[in-house]
């Protein structure tokens, strides 16, 4: 691709969070309902026309060391890499795959889900050195949390302080409820790291059936953007889960609700489209 071929930086659109995948070539515990069929790049690509990169977060298949090979198989032109699934809390025992996952070419994160996880997981000392490996292979982490472990995450981080790493979802906050200020407070305490990015994804699912998406979004966004600066933000449409819960949302129209709604200038939006995911995943 020459220089004239490239799309001009203002028409540049990168996704940052976007999932398929297809049980009927890898099994998926987790898939229920409207989830549990195939989500492949051409339907993705339909809802969201004008994105021009995504980068393919892990899905949790069954069987974690082939997905990064069958999302490459795909021939997914919009493909600027993947954020495959690593063990990190084998420590040390997880150089090796680390090290085959750094070699495997669309390769540009590791995620290791832990939203799920006990207070304790954050403290196992397997978790830290799996995370000091994954700075040694220079590879960034994409954090999955929920927004009661902010703290946690951020304890953690601080030991960490040479690990690039991105937090997925704004950590879900409590939207359907409200926030007592705790969510607002450790999230401000996590964006003080300044080796900490934000995705702001993953929304449309942490809202209550009776809540409209934009006037309910829009306070949340307004907090992660304030606190990271949009230089440390990113848009994602966590397609398709975003997509079904509670409501079906294409993935191109969360990507203009964030760029549109938040009052951001040109230089802002700049940031948030494509240059910090651009720059923090290295495409």
């Amino acid at each position: 691709m020459n220089q004239l071929d490239r799309p001009a930086a203002e028409t540049r659109l990168i996704d940052s969070h976007v999932h398929i995948w297809d049980p009927t070539v890898l099994q998926y515990s987790w898939l229920e309902g409207e989830l549990d069929r195939p989500y492949l790049p051409a339907e993705y690509q339909a809802g969201a026309p004008a994105t021009t990169g995504v980068i393919f977060v892990e899905a949790g298949p069954e069987s974690k060391a082939d997905e990064v090979a069958w999302a490459e198989s795909l021939g997914w032109p919009e493909l600027l890499g993947v954020v495959a699934h690593a063990p990190l809390e084998r420590g040390r025992g997880a150089r090796t795959e680390l090290a085959a996952l750094r070699e495997a070419g669309r390769t540009v994160g590791i995620r290791r889900m832990l939203q799920d996880e006990p207070r304790s997981f954050f403290e196992n000392p397997g978790l830290l050195e799996g995370l000091r490996e994954l700075a040694q292979a220079g590879l960034p982490f994409d954090a999955c949390i929920r927004h009661h472990q902010l703290a946690a995450l951020t304890a953690l981080l601080t030991k960490v302080p040479d690990l690039p790493v991105v937090l997925d979802h704004l950590a879900k906050p409590p939207v359907a409820t409200g926030d007592d200020g705790t969510w607002d407070r450790d999230l401000r305490a996590l964006a003080a790291l300044p080796q900490v990015s934000v995705k702001l994804s993953g929304m449309p699912p942490e809202l209550r059936d009776d809540q409209e998406l934009v006037p309910a979004a829009r306070p949340w966004l307004g907090v992660a953007l304030d606190a990271f600066g949009a230089d440390r933000a990113m848009v994602g449409s966590d397609w398709p889960v975003s997509a079904m819960m509670p409501r079906r949302l294409p993935p191109g129209r969360w990507l203009s609700i964030v760029l549109d709604e938040l009052g951001a200038s040109p230089a802002e939006r700049e940031h948030l489209s494509w240059r910090t995911a651009s720059r923090f995943y290295g495409v």
